[in-house]
């Protein structure tokens, strides 16, 4: 006896490239003879159909500076496309304008009046993939070369297309360099001025519109606060709430500052803004005698050099001429100058020793003159307990910004970035 089979399929969704996933499947199976009746009634329900799978055997286009492009290419969202177009209208110069852009169609046209050109892309079954459906690149108008160099969106479509040149923040790629490699590269002449926006552009696509980054101090504050406990952060605006300090000290820094000796450094540099900022750090110093900084791998080798410099101090020492006047102050001759020596209060009248709180060339040569060790002569700040203790606390990166957990009331917080964006008149200054 046969047996019938049918599959009954449950739950399930379209994704965005027109593919159903996260079903179920049930199957009864029956006899062929078998009788049954329905002990309700059968209700139908309205409901409109799936979305048919395109099917297509073209590869997914997700790379943006394609040099061919085709009817028939997939792409695997607008984006993609928009900028792959935008790079090969830099490859043959003419400009283009867009006729329709939505989130299923993207259509565009050439500038000059009764021309042929168009290109016409439309997403596939309303999913974030895009089909190139017609291109036509017969121009039928004279407008070319000239109306090219004089579009404003030049900017745009170079700056996307060094964006590379930037990620890494020690490169150094300047707006010459960028007419440089156009000429070289793409036969394009720019101006300085346009490839200067052109890196203007490409910076703000990497790390987005400076004014945005000022409303989410806030956001960015609170989240330090909450991975720091212990650190003093204070933000102060005007009260039309533009943006005027910034105050940042890190628990790791403040725990440290206890096993450092007393020394401040301050340092401050003018940024690189349209909004002119200054930014000025203060620090202070540690065992081996540098600036206090959160780089554990490289104090091995501040160790090191700061070792061979005191094996030099050492050897230098032996040199000078040392008379004891008493048990502990001694008269060392270095060349033709005399310096007083008073082991007992650590001081030397050169002013190194009670400046820097260890024994100077002249101590140094005193000690050797008693046999006597240079250690008890140290400050505490310069012990191996010390420079441990003040890199005890470690400071470790902030978690990723979509993983902030911030309240509405601070994500509600309004800072506007400080007042005269506008820069000087003028071209740019070159950098130096």
């Amino acid at each position: 006896m046969s047996k019938i089979s049918i599959m009954l399929q449950l739950n399930g969704n379209w994704d965005n490239y027109g593919r159903f996933r996260d079903f179920q499947v049930d199957v009864i199976v029956l006899d062929e003879d078998a009788s049954y009746s329905l002990s309700g009634t059968i209700k139908l329900l309205d409901m409109s159909a799936s979305p048919v799978i395109e099917e297509y055997q073209s590869e997914i286009i997700t790379e943006g500076t394609q040099s061919v492009i085709e009817e028939g290419q997939v792409y695997q969202d607008k984006q993609t496309i928009a900028t792959a177009m935008k790079y090969y209208f830099v490859m043959h110069k003419y400009q283009f304008m867009v006729k329709k852009s939505s989130h299923t169609s993207y259509w565009l046209i050439c500038v000059g009046e009764n021309c042929n050109w168009h290109f016409k892309a439309t997403s596939i079954n309303d999913s974030a993939m895009f089909k190139i459906r017609s291109f036509n690149r017969q121009h039928t108008c004279t407008l070319m070369d000239d109306t090219f160099i004089q579009r404003k969106r030049i900017a745009v479509v170079v700056g996307s297309m060094v964006i590379p040149k930037y990620c890494d923040p020690k490169t150094v790629y300047t707006p010459k360099d960028i007419q440089t490699d156009m000429l070289s590269q793409h036969g394009e002449n720019l101006s300085y001025m346009q490839a200067w926006r052109a890196k203007e552009k490409a910076l703000q696509f990497l790390r987005g519109h400076r004014a945005d980054s000022y409303s989410k101090l806030p956001k960015y504050f609170y989240i330090l606060e909450k991975t720091y406990p212990g650190s003093v952060v204070k933000l102060k605006k005007t009260a039309d709430e533009y943006f005027l300090y910034a105050f940042v000290a890190l628990c790791t820094s403040i725990s440290g500052w206890e096993y450092c000796r007393p020394v401040v450094v301050v340092d401050g540099t003018f940024l690189k803004s349209a909004y002119w900022e200054i930014m000025l750090t203060t620090s202070t110093m540690d065992a081996t005698g540098k600036i206090v900084q959160y780089c554990l791998w490289h104090m091995l080798w501040l160790i090191r050099k700061t070792t061979h410099r005191g094996s030099d101090f050492l050897s230098n020492s032996s040199k000078h001429m040392v008379r004891a006047s008493t048990n502990h102050i001694h008269t060392v001759i270095d060349g033709v100058k005399r310096y007083i020596v008073c082991l007992e209060s650590k001081k030397c009248s050169c002013g190194q020793f009670q400046l820097d709180e260890l024994p100077c060339v002249h101590a140094l040569a005193a000690l050797r003159h008693r046999n006597e060790t240079y250690k008890n002569y140290f400050s505490q700040y310069y012990t191996k307990e010390s420079l441990l203790r003040t890199y005890e606390i470690p400071a470790n990166p902030l978690p990723d910004e979509s993983k902030w957990n911030v309240p509405q009331h601070i994500s509600d917080e309004v800072v506007n970035p400080p007042t005269g964006e506008k820069g000087q008149p003028g071209r740019p200054q070159e950098e130096r």
